[in-house]
């Protein structure tokens, strides 16, 4: 907060500065050219800026030219640092909003609304000789308190009616209640103030298709896979759109493009198969229900007269576990390097930092790893966390710190985050600060399908 009202001021003073130089060069410009074009420079800054330069060794305007130009630069360098501070900021403010619910400013911005995670519904599958159903949207596993998270979000529209994702926030919420009209309602506002609002995009095409709007729901998934080329699901999505909307070719082409990006997804194998059959291709419809029946696809299996293959964990979510568990009761934290899983990838800790009440473990040494996890510890204004201790079951409910898990998508540079305030299991004790940091360990369970976790020690730098 502090440095945000310094960089202010000094981008203040710049500015005065600029204005000072303006008057003094556009005194000049009235004396050596005229009213006439003393009152361009008037209306147009950049021509008495202009004219300085084109003049200054002939009037003797160097040093105020230099001072002027200067004075702008700075101002510019000034508003750059600003937006690099809001950025790094951001996150904590969001958090502190949610602990409190008082919305903090940040040099007279509003911090963005915490997104719930992007619904990415299970592809559709299209059942032969039936129309396909929409699947409805994916709720959470366990019930949120929608009273309190509805006001929350409707006390940022009211403080500004032009945060996008405030408007999203709240399309989720009344989706999740299944109030469809007014979910396509505040989808459609985030959409008219960011158009690349990706998840709006592509939730409304969502909403869209189950009100058999077969048309909007395409344009919407067509914007959404301008932004995010390979996004296999939106291609699925849209592949069904155009089947139930009799452009079977576009649907087919639709599932081409996602089975070479996913070559081993068999609800993709079923939509299509399903397509061909419609054209009366049973030979290419016999294939790929074959392929689908293989990676134990049950609709392929059921057509083509098989038994039904055994529920198994789909190979893209599949996840050994490794120390992942729910139950931390009798756990002992490893004394080594803390290690585990992010996403189904391999974790290990390259740094550790706390800073501002919030815990970074991460992995990889560019500006975004590769793998990190975020905790928002709800400190308060100036305690030490040293020698604290959390001990969060899966069953505490909100009021727990709140964990942001990040990975790295290829083809994206920035980081996919997921966020979890509830359901996850941790323990995480402090011990007295050393000349090298703040030693901690950490148990970690996350309740996504990759049963995300870490565990071991760190050594986490101080600020």
């Amino acid at each position: 907060m502090i440095l945000m009202k310094v960089i202010q001021a000094l981008i203040g003073l710049a500015n005065l500065a600029s204005f000072v130089f303006f008057v003094i060069i556009l005194i000049k410009l009235f004396k050596a050219e005229g009213a006439l074009k003393g009152i361009l420079g008037i209306i147009c800054s950049i021509y008495t800026f202009i004219w300085g330069w084109m003049n200054h060794k002939r009037l003797k305007l160097t040093k105020w030219m230099w001072a002027w130009t200067g004075a702008i630069i700075l101002a510019l360098v000034l508003v750059g640092v600003s937006f690099v501070v809001v950025g790094s900021m951001g996150l904590s403010m969001i958090d502190e909003y949610a602990k409190t619910g008082k919305t903090p400013s940040i040099g007279g911005f509003k911090p963005p609304a915490q997104r719930p995670a992007r619904k990415r519904v299970a592809k559709k599958r299209i059942k032969p000789k039936a129309a396909a159903e929409t699947p409805s949207a994916e709720k959470p596993g366990a019930t949120i308190d929608f009273a309190l998270e509805m006001r929350k979000v409707n006390n940022l529209i009211k403080l500004s009616e032009k945060n996008a994702d405030a408007f999203f926030n709240r399309g989720w919420l009344h989706e999740f209640k299944g109030d469809m009209q007014a979910a396509e309602n505040d989808y459609s506002k985030a959409i008219a103030l960011d158009k690349r609002h990706v998840d709006a995009l592509y939730n409304r095409g969502l909403i869209y298709a189950k009100q058999n709007k077969y048309d909007q729901a395409i344009q919407d998934f067509s914007k959404f896979l301008k932004i995010e080329l390979r996004a296999v699901d939106a291609l699925c999505n849209r592949g069904s759109a155009y089947f139930k909307s009799g452009k079977s070719d576009l649907a087919i082409q639709d599932f081409d493009a996602a089975l070479k990006i996913n070559p081993n997804d068999g609800d993709i194998y079923y939509n299509r198969a399903v397509v061909h059959l419609s054209k009366g291709d049973k030979e290419k419809a016999t294939a790929d229900f074959q392929k689908a029946a293989k990676m134990g696809q049950n609709e392929a299996r059921k057509y083509l007269g098989m038994t039904p293959a055994k529920k198994t964990q789909k190979a893209r979510h599949a996840s050994s576990g490794g120390g992942w568990r729910m139950d931390l009761s009798s756990v002992e934290i490893p004394s080594t390097t803390a290690t585990g899983k992010i996403h189904g990838e391999s974790f290990t800790i390259d740094a550790a930092k706390i800073q501002s009440g919030i815990l970074t473990l991460r992995q990889g040494k560019d500006f975004f790893p590769d793998r990190s996890l975020k905790i928002f510890l709800f400190l308060k204004k100036d305690e030490d966390p040293q020698g604290k201790s959390f001990d969060i079951n899966k069953d505490k409910g909100f009021g727990s710190p709140h964990i942001h898990m990040s990975w790295k998508v290829e083809g994206k540079d920035v980081p996919e985050t997921k966020i979890y305030m509830k359901d996850y299991a941790m323990r995480l004790n402090f011990g007295k600060r050393q000349k090298g940091g703040l030693p901690g360990k950490i148990y970690l369970s996350l309740p996504d399908d990759f049963k995300s976790y870490v565990a071991g020690s760190f050594l986490a730098e101080t600020k």
